[in-house]
């Protein structure tokens, strides 16, 4: 009887580890899938391939921290410090802004919906553009993309030029087009060299109009081994870099730097995007 026990809290044993290890593959699975579609995290220092792309001149050591923004010293480059906003930081108090030492704004004039494809104005934008110029900070705009071909591109950036033709531009039209993370999109399949085409048709646009264009990109977008943005493709525009950190890593050129998404600002409520301008 003895011996029946063992085996029988053997195989016992045996059948829990075997359960442990169903469970814990379902997890693993399920895991694998809900992150399908986000967007890589970020795998360390950036790999430099051989490529045809001017690199950054920028000193890491003249980046500095004052008063809750980053700063760059250097008596020869134009510096600038800016904020992006859009809808989500609602109702914004512009001198307040200007006081705390911002010099620029990036304004969200709209986006395409991610399923619709629909064309839409954010609904702040208005606002924030008469706001932030009547306090005199320089005003730039940015739209949100979800182009999949370059006619796509191309109806974007008229549609942005409809609605800027009556302020006064003095930054750059950025094409904004990130990855939709939380939910399917109608971008999910779009190619690396696809996206390429529809940043180059929606900045060309812009261009031909007389506004400066400039293509907002984080630094896994920029990477050669996500296969997203080509830089030598897109390196005859300006570029938005979006990196996170005390000082930028990536090593090509630059004209503006987004370095946080939770930034304060006095007379903004929320987070808000915080930016430098260096050229």
């Amino acid at each position: 009887m003895r011996k029946k026990t063992g085996i029988g809290n053997t195989l016992i044993i045996i059948a829990v580890i075997a359960a442990a290890a169903a469970v814990l593959l379902i997890v693993l699975i399920v895991f694998m899938l809900s992150g399908r579609n986000k967007e890589m995290p970020d795998p360390g220092p950036f790999t430099v391939p051989n490529i045809n792309v001017t690199f950054s001149k920028l000193d890491r050591t003249k980046f500095y921290r004052e008063n809750g923004f980053i700063n760059y010293s250097d008596s020869e480059k134009t510096v600038k410090k800016g904020v992006d906003v859009s809808y989500a930081q609602k109702e914004i108090n512009w001198p307040k802004v200007k006081a705390a030492g911002i010099d620029y704004a990036m304004v969200r004039a709209g986006f395409r919906g991610y399923e619709s494809g629909k064309l839409n104005v954010d609904d702040y934008y208005h606002r924030n553009m008469k706001g932030a110029q009547d306090a005199g900070l320089e005003t730039g705009v940015y739209f949100f993309s979800q182009a999949t071909s370059k006619e796509e591109a191309e109806e974007e950036a008229r549609f942005v030029l409809g609605l800027i033709k009556d302020y006064n531009i003095t930054c750059p039209v950025a094409y904004d087009w990130e990855p939709v993370t939380h939910d399917t999109a109608r971008t999910d399949s779009l190619a690396g060299d696809e996206l390429c085409e529809c940043a180059l048709a929606f900045c060309r646009t812009i261009e031909e109009n007389g506004y400066k264009p400039i293509i907002y990109a984080s630094l896994n977008l920029l990477r050669d081994q996500f296969n997203m943005y080509d830089l030598e493709q897109i390196s005859g525009y300006d570029l938005w870099l979006a990196e996170y950190k005390e000082h930028p890593e990536f090593p090509y050129e630059f004209s503006m730097w987004q370095y946080t998404d939770e930034g304060k600002v006095d007379g903004i409520i929320n987070y808000a995007d915080l930016n430098l301008f260096i050229e």
